[in-house]
């Protein structure tokens, strides 16, 4: 695991040079036409049982080579002219192909529950030409349990389990609390979505794929810190995963270790041009799980996988986070690349969702919430969460703001001392966008305007942002400005923008540096680390490569 951090270290500035932002969306796939040629492509082996896969894609017989000859993976039932590839890579990339003609490389390959073929094209992404097709490439595991996810539910004592397959028929979790050795078998219900439930291209046409059926299944009556050892799958089909270990959560105030960050997103390792590539977001989720041991639960505001209408992406992000999600539950707010859509409901009127308008990540990630109104709390130890959708409206006036005024009213500071207020979009930030509409300082200030004095009113410890692709930190502040404690020992919130997990880094910052900011940084990319118990509020920044600490600070109480 250390040599392909190390090597992850050296490869994300190369990385995200080299390939345009949105690489898949560039391909004009109603343009692609078809020919006969002498282009011999093949994929070895030719079958796969596992969810990561690596395939060598070969290929020979290319007249005149040129730099905008591609291939693509594709479902083996895609049309081509309709469907984008799930990833593509220029044959160039093959060393000597220029002068040869012909060229190998081996490729990731993500079981999607379906077949797969690679595409070979000639003629660049705008006239595509198709070349030559390989051989299927087959899933001999289409109902493999995949994705695996835990969340928290608004039932105290209760983890909601919820997983992939392609097929359904009894499907269940049996689980075990241990040190008893018995199972314990809890049905799940199934659920999905479909291309007629989003607003819009490309989440509507050529980015959409079957996300498969959905499972979740909940474990009731659970003491607070309960150990649960699980497994997921089917009875019928007599398919299930391995076994995961996961704890309820730990009773009021006492010690927890969470993992919070924004803005994470996916990649591959075998540096395919995709619709969203995020080296970074590797080397963040490398370091989480390499030590689980400190990641109870997982905070994660916003812009999650950066699908933007493209399904695929939807399916490697799964598999980039399964192994922490399904020890630790993974908790997740909405963001603009989630949301945004206009005409659909959002806020914000722009096309940021690429079509799918919360419908892919409500779907895939059941949280304590209404249809189509993201905004919940709940509690975890010491630490009381209020996650807010800043693509919804926030005003006085709005369903959500009267949440907001309830969730306050109802904690119960000796069992959760310390409030976290959060949101995807940020609450202070230093940036130079000023501009009108959905911009930083924009949204920032509308937020403030909205209900500033409702949270310090409430004595809110901390307020987490994301958005902004960077880390930054405040003061305890309050209309601008620094404060300092009062006779009850509370100053302010502080605030946290944790944008930096995996998206590129957003290079915009203020000079001089507003005097509420203490630590500013917005060129590494990472995680933050929180321990909290009943007194004390401790958080590091954490670089994601090698882990060091970039920043760190200790908040408490009486």
């Amino acid at each position: 695991a250390m040599a392909v951090i190390v090597l992850l270290a050296g490869i994300v500035a190369a990385a995200m040079a080299s390939a345009s932002p949105h690489p898949v969306s560039s391909i004009r796939v109603e343009n692609i036409k078809a020919r006969s040629t002498a282009v011999v492509l093949s994929a070895t082996p030719d079958s796969f049982n596992a969810t990561v896969n690596w395939v060598t894609v070969s290929w020979s017989g290319v007249d005149k080579p040129s730099l905008h000859d591609w291939f693509g993976l594709y479902e083996v039932n895609d049309d081509v002219t309709k469907t984008a590839p799930i990833k593509f890579q220029y044959a160039h990339v093959s060393k000597n192909y220029l002068v040869t003609g012909a060229g190998s490389l081996e490729v990731q390959i993500v079981n999607v529950r379906a077949d797969h073929v690679f595409v070979f094209f000639r003629n660049g992404t705008d006239y595509p030409v198709v070349a030559a097709r390989s051989n299927a490439i087959a899933t001999q595991t289409p109902n493999q349990p995949q994705q695996l996810r835990v969340a928290l539910t608004a039932e105290p004592g209760s983890l909601l389990i919820t997983w992939t397959t392609r097929d359904t028929v009894a499907p269940q979790v049996e689980y075990q609390l241990p040190p008893s050795e018995a199972y314990i078998i809890q049905a799940a219900t199934t659920f999905s979505y479909n291309r007629s439930m989003m607003c819009g291209a490309p989440a509507t046409t050529v980015g959409y794929r079957n996300p498969g059926q959905f499972h979740s299944a909940l474990i009731r009556n659970l003491v607070p810190g309960q150990v649960v050892t699980y497994r997921v799958g089917d009875a019928t089909l007599q398919v299930f995963s391995g076994q995961y270990t996961v704890s309820a959560a730990p009773a009021p105030a006492s010690a927890v270790d969470i993992v919070a960050f924004g803005d994470l997103g996916q990649w591959q390792l075998d540096n395919t041009q995709q619709q969203s590539a995020m080296a970074a977001s590797y080397n963040t989720t490398t370091a989480i799980l390499a030590d689980m041991a400190k990641t109870q639960t997982v905070h994660h505001i916003g812009d999650i996988s950066y699908a933007r209408g493209y399904m695929s992406q939807w399916e490697q992000f799964h598999v980039q986070i399964q192994e922490i999600a399904a020890r630790a539950p993974y908790m997740v707010g909405i963001g603009n690349h989630e949301r945004d859509w206009p005409n659909s409901g959002s806020l914000f009127q722009g096309t940021d969702s690429g079509g799918e308008c919360g419908v892919a990540y409500e779907t895939r990630f059941p949280m304590p919430t209404e249809k189509d109104k993201p905004w919940y709390a709940y509690a975890y130890g010491p630490l009381y969460f209020i996650v807010m959708s800043t693509e919804h409206s926030f005003g006085p006036t709005s369903d959500q703001y009267q949440f907001f005024v309830k969730a306050l009213a109802a904690v119960n500071r000796t069992a959760t001392p310390w409030v976290i207020f959060s949101g995807h979009r940020p609450f202070y930030i230093d940036s130079t966008n000023f501009a009108p509409g959905d911009c930083d300082q924009t949204v920032a200030t509308e937020m403030r305007d909205s209900f500033e004095t409702l949270l310090y009113n409430n004595k809110v410890d901390l307020i987490f942002g994301a958005h902004h692709h960077s880390y930054q930190r405040t003061c305890p502040v309050y209309k601008g400005s620094c404060q300092q404690p009062g006779p009850d020992g509370y100053a302010g919130p502080v605030i946290v923008d944790l944008g930096m997990a995996g998206a590129d880094n957003s290079q915009n910052l203020q000079k001089p540096q507003p005097a509420i900011f203490e630590f500013t940084n917005d060129n590494t990319h990472g995680f933050c680390r929180i321990h909290a118990d009943a007194t004390t509020f401790s958080l590091q920044f954490l670089e994601g490569a090698e882990r060091k600490v970039m920043d760190s600070f200790t908040l408490t109480k009486p």
